[in-house]
C-alpha cells in the first residue's frame, strides 16, 4: 500500500475537518504515492525517534503532535526542528499527524484516557455540533444502487462506526420536458409522471463538493434534483474530552492516587476541593484546563487533564470541582498502542498489508526538582 491509502484510512477514522481550525493535520511531509509497508506510530517526533526510524527504514511515521505546526520561515539545518524535517524527507520517511481530530474521534486520545481510568458509559465532554449536512436526491428505482455506491465512495453515509447509511422511500415524481431534451424516463413535449426513490443520506460538509460531483456523474438524469440541509449536529460520537462513570465509587483521595499511578504521573498536582466520593469523572488529554466549566456542568467531581493554568486552578475552587493535572505526556502517550492496534486492523480490513509498530519509548520533557 502507499502513503495516500494509509491517509485515507485515517481520514475515515479521524477526519481532518474535525480538527480545530488552528491545527495542522494530515500528510505534512513526503510523497502520497510513496510505499507505506513499514509504519510507526508515536506521540512526538524527537531526535531519538527520528534516528531509530531512519535506521529501521520506516516508510511512514504517524504522530499525534504535528512535527510541522507553525508556518516555516526557513529550512535550516542549524534549527533542530527544521533539520529533522529535512532529514526525514531526505531519508524517505513520510510524516503524518493526527492531532485534535484524533482527540475528538471515537477510539482516539480521550477514549484511550477514559479506558485507562476504567470509565464506563462515556460520552464526549463537548460534542462537535457542526460540520454535517443531509443530502436528499431523487433517483429512478433501477439506478438506486449505482447512485448510492457513488455517493458512499466519496464519504457519504457515515454515522459513527457505521458506513453506507441511507434511507429511501418510493414515490412519484413529475416533470415537463421541453422539446429537444432527452429525459432518461418519460417523453419530451409533455408532462411526465415516473416512479422514483427519494434517497437521503448524511455528508460531512467538507466533502459536499466531491459528493455532489459524484452525484452528477452517477445520476442518469440530465438535471438531477437534490436538496442540501445544514444539520446542527456533528458526526456521531465525536467531540473533545470524555465524561463517564467509575464502575464503583471511590473515595476522593483514593481516586486521585489511583489515576496518577495508572498514568505513570510522578509529579501531578490538583486544585479545588477533594471530593468525599468520586463516581463521575471528566477527562481531556493534553491541555484541558479551559474545559473546567464544562466538566463541572457535566456533574463530574474530577476533571483529569494534562495541563492547566493558575486561574483555571482558582476556577476549580469556585466551581467546587477537583482539577487533577497529571502531565501532557502522560495523558496523551496512552493512545499510541491502541492507535497502532486500530490502524493495523483497519489496514487489514481494507485489504492491504503493512507492518504497524507503536513507538512507546517517548519521553516526558519535564522532570521533577526532587527525585524520589
Amino acid at each position: 500500500m502507499n502513503v495516500a491509502q494509509v491517509a485515507q484510512i485515517m481520514e475515515e477514522w479521524a477526519p481532518a475537518w474535525t480538527a480545530e481550525p488552528w491545527d495542522r493535520v494530515g500528510l505534512l511531509a513526503g510523497n502520497p504515492k510513496a510505499e507505506a509497508r513499514k509504519i510507526w506510530v508515536a506521540l512526538e517526533l524527537d531526535e531519538i525517534l527520528l534516528k531509530k526510524a531512519l535506521a529501521a527504514n520506516v516508510d511512514l511515521l504517524l504522530t499525534h503532535h504535528p512535527p510541522l505546526f507553525k508556518p516555516l520561515e526557513n529550512l535550516r539545518t542549524d534549527n533542530p526542528q527544521t533539520d529533522r524535517l529535512i532529514r526525514a524527507v531526505a531519508g524517505g520517511l513520510s510524516l503524518f499527524a493526527a492531532h485534535t481530530n484524533l482527540d475528538a474521534a471515537p477510539g482516539g486520545v480521550n477514549d484511550a484516557l477514559a479506558e485507562r481510568l476504567s470509565l464506563v458509559e462515556t460520552r464526549p465532554l463537548e460534542e462537535i455540533k457542526k460540520g454535517m449536512a443531509k443530502l436528499v436526491t431523487f433517483v429512478p428505482e433501477q439506478e438506486l444502487g449505482s447512485v448510492k455506491d457513488a455517493l458512499f465512495k466519496k464519504g457519504a453515509g457515515r454515522i459513527g462506526q457505521y458506513n453506507e447509511c441511507a434511507f429511501t422511500t418510493l414515490g412519484e415524481g413529475s416533470f415537463f420536458a421541453p422539446e429537444g431534451r432527452t429525459p432518461y424516463l418519460g417523453n419530451p413535449g409533455g408532462r411526465n409522471r415516473v416512479r422514483e426513490c427519494r434517497l437521503e443520506t448524511v455528508v460531512p460538509s467538507a466533502e459536499l463538493g466531491a459528493v455532489i460531483k459524484a452525484l452528477y456523474q452517477a445520476h442518469p438524469y440530465e438535471e438531477p434534483a437534490f436538496d442540501i440541509y445544514e444539520l446542527k449536529q456533528g458526526p456521531s460520537g465525536f467531540g473533545l474530552g470524555r465524561v463517564g462513570s467509575l464502575p464503583e465509587p471511590l473515595k476522593g483521595k483514593e481516586f486521585l492516587e489511583l489515576a496518577a499511578r495508572k498514568l505513570g504521573a510522578t509529579h501531578g498536582a490538583f486544585a479545588g476541593p477533594v471530593p468525599e466520593k468520586v463516581d463521575k469523572v471528566a477527562v481531556l488529554g493534553g491541555s484541558g484546563g479551559d474545559f473546567i466549566d464544562r466538566a463541572a456542568s457535566s456533574g463530574a467531581q474530577v476533571l483529569v487533564t494534562g495541563e492547566a493554568g493558575y486561574h483555571q486552578g482558582e476556577r476549580a475552587w469556585d466551581l467546587g470541582i477537583c482539577l487533577l493535572v497529571l502531565g501532557h505526556f502522560q495523558t496523551e502517550e496512552i493512545v499510541v498502542l491502541p492507535w497502532a492496534t486500530q490502524l493495523a486492523a483497519r489496514i487489514k480490513a481494507s485489504g492491504f498489508e503493512a507492518e504497524v509498530t507503536p513507538w512507546t519509548k517517548g519521553r516526558d520533557p519535564w522532570r521533577p526538582v526532587f527525585e524520589e
